[in-house]
């Protein structure tokens, strides 16, 4: 049997249905993050027929360390919610996190095996457990762009966005950037990742950057190799050997006095090799190794014990399915 495993960043999935879902319980209290991500996740299932489940989620103090590098980073985010009754911030982020306790709970007893270790991002926990589990097939579901970084030969992501799976197949139907390059793209451009609030180069736009550097979209480059070229070219201008262009010579010697920017966002935004410390690899490869626990009765308890109710038909045959594929492979 083949084996395939989805990977899941926690929060970006429930924030997007808490944001998303206006669902409430018996009770009148939101539970759209709770009943959005179960029903995702049964969605996939389906869909990939995988046989393990990990949710990483951000663990406490997990963006110290970005904040060092990049003190603005993830600095004024705030979600917009879909709801027919005001709320506020407050009464917002106490149902958040009633809402992800419930959730966290109840994805233990579907044989989810969860990461959430301090001073760890999600995204570290992902592209870590990435690496870890090569040549498996993998599919990392996520909202956020980051993520594209990881698609490989092995790895695909599913954009809840778009409901697509990005492959390395089909990449470039969504964009003209390579999956390696991805990181240097976004590390250069004025876009930059505004929902961490990371902004490379201003007025620095893809096809400005591809007519720079189409390398970025025809075979993998590094940061210093790309110096390397931009440095070589003005020489080359200055003794009149090669003559530049004014735009393109004004664009290469921002890139070079901008090094720094980009060296400090490709630190905060790579994950084929993310800092984590020796501690955590080793928690993160002993839930690896441990097969999945599950509790279909235990679930259907804590749901009735919550006042939630999720009617879909096809739910528990979904989940009894999993059971079954990852019952048998381990």
């Amino acid at each position: 049997m083949s084996h395939k495993v989805l990977i899941a960043d926690g929060m970006s999935i429930a924030l997007r249905h808490f944001c998303a879902n206006p669902s409430c319980d018996e009770n009148g209290n939101p539970v759209g993050a709770i009943l959005g991500t179960i029903r995702m996740l049964k969605y996939l299932l389906a869909e990939t027929q995988a046989d393990r489940v990990f949710f990483a989620w951000d663990g406490k103090g997990g963006s110290q360390r970005r904040r060092g590098t990049l003190a603005e980073y993830k600095a004024g985010r705030k979600p917009r919610l879909n709801r027919t009754i005001e709320e506020t911030t407050g009464d917002s982020k106490q149902n958040l996190a009633w809402q992800l306790d419930r959730l966290k709970m109840l994805l233990g007893h579907l044989g989810v095996s969860q990461l959430e270790l301090p001073n760890i991002e999600a995204d570290d926990t992902i592209g870590y457990l990435v690496g870890l589990l090569d040549p498996t097939a993998k599919v990392v579901v996520s909202g956020d762009r980051d993520m594209w970084q990881l698609v490989s030969e092995t790895t695909a992501v599913y954009w809840p966005n778009k409901k697509v799976y990005i492959t390395k197949g089909t990449f470039v139907e969504h964009s003209p950037i390579l999956p390696e390059n991805f990181v240097l793209y976004r590390a250069l451009s004025g876009k930059g990742d505004a929902s961490d609030n990371i902004h490379g180069i201003k007025g620095l736009g893809e096809k400005t950057l591809l007519k720079l550097f189409p390398e970025l979209g025809t075979h993998p480059i590094t940061l210093d190799q790309l110096i390397g070229k931009v440095q070589a070219a003005l020489e080359l201008d200055q003794t009149g050997i090669t003559k530049l262009g004014n735009t393109q010579k004004r664009w290469y010697q921002t890139v070079l006095d901008s090094r720094e920017l980009v060296m400090g966002n490709v630190a905060i935004s790579q994950l084929t090799s993310p800092e984590i410390s020796a501690t955590a690899a080793s928690i993160i490869k002993s839930v690896a190794q441990t097969p999945p626990q599950f509790n279909i009765t235990g679930f259907k308890l804590a749901l009735m014990n919550s006042a939630l109710q999720i009617t879909d038909q096809d739910l528990f045959p979904t989940f009894r399915a999993f059971q079954l594929r990852a019952l048998s492979t381990t």
